[in-house]
C-alpha cells in the first residue's frame, strides 16, 4: 500500500559540504609559525636589548697600570757634598672612575688615581738614605669620543684638572743627609690630559686603554720636590 502522506524521496537532497581549502589551512599554519618565530626572537633579544648601553647615561670603571714619575732632579740635590741621587720612577698604579655621557660623543668624568710608591735614594760616605714619594689624585675631566666606524673601537681624548697629593716619608736622613727626617703632605691643583682607545663589549661592558699626564705634582724646594706624573692603564668599564 502506498501512503499518500509519504515524503517525496526524490525531493530530498543531501546538504552541501563546503570543500576544505588546503591552501588556506597551510597559509594559516605558515602565518602562525612565522608569528611564533618572531615572538621567540623578540624574547631572546629582550635581555640583550635591556642591557645594551644607551648613547647617553652613566658609566663606571676600574683599571690598573704603571705610573712613571719624571722627577725635577734639581729639587733633590740636598745632601752633603759627594751625595749621589737615584730615582725609582716606575710603579704599579690603580684607578677608579665614573662619568656621565651628556652627548654620545661627550662625557663628564671624575675619578681617583693612585700612582703607587716611588722613591728617591741618596748615597754618600755616610751610607744610604731613602725618601718615599707617593702620589695620588682626584680628577675631573671632559672626555670627547670619536667612533672608528662600525669596528666597536672608538678613540678619545680628555682634559681637565687633578687635585694631587704627594706624601713623603724619609729614612736614615739624620745620619746620611745631616738633616732631620721628612714627613710631609703637599696638595696641588695640576692640569691633566689623556688619550686612548675604547672597545665596546657585549652586555654593556667595555675595555679602555689610555695614557694620562699630570703636568706637575709636589712643590719646590723640598720638603716635597716636584715631578711630572704619567699613567698607562687598562680599564674594564660598565655602561648603564
Amino acid at each position: 500500500m502506498t501512503n499518500g502522506n509519504a515524503p517525496d524521496l526524490d525531493a530530498m537532497t543531501t546538504p552541501a559540504v563546503a570543500p576544505v581549502d588546503a591552501g588556506g589551512v597551510a597559509g594559516f599554519g605558515l602565518r602562525a609559525a612565522r608569528g611564533a618565530l618572531a615572538a621567540a626572537a623578540l624574547l631572546v633579544a629582550m635581555p640583550a636589548m635591556a642591557q645594551s648601553p644607551s648613547a647617553t647615561g652613566w658609566y663606571t670603571g676600574f683599571g690598573m697600570g704603571q705610573s712613571r714619575l719624571g722627577f725635577k732632579t734639581g729639587d733633590f740635590n740636598i745632601g752633603p757634598a759627594g751625595t749621589s741621587v737615584a730615582f725609582d720612577e716606575n710603579n704599579t698604579a690603580f684607578k677608579f672612575f665614573a662619568g656621565y655621557r651628556v652627548l654620545p660623543w661627550l662625557a663628564i668624568e671624575g675619578g681617583y688615581d693612585n700612582l703607587g710608591r716611588n722613591a728617591v735614594n741618596f748615597t754618600n760616605v755616610g751610607g744610604g738614605a731613602k725618601l718615599d714619594y707617593k702620589v695620588d689624585a682626584l680628577k675631573l675631566t671632559g672626555v670627547g669620543t670619536f667612533a672608528l666606524g662600525n669596528t666597536g673601537f672608538s678613540a678619545f681624548g680628555k682634559v681637565g684638572f687633578g687635585y694631587t697629593r704627594v706624601r713623603e716619608n724619609s729614612s736614615s736622613f739624620p745620619v746620611v743627609m745631616a738633616r732631620g727626617e721628612l714627613s710631609e703632605r703637599e696638595w696641588k691643583i695640576s692640569p691633566v690630559i689623556g688619550a686612548g682607545l675604547q672597545y665596546q663589549l657585549p652586555r654593556g661592558l667595555a675595555l679602555r686603554a689610555e695614557y694620562e699626564v699630570y703636568n706637575e705634582v709636589g712643590d719646590s724646594p723640598l720638603p716635597t720636590g716636584r715631578a711630572r706624573a704619567g699613567l698607562w692603564s687598562m680599564s674594564l668599564m660598565y655602561l648603564f
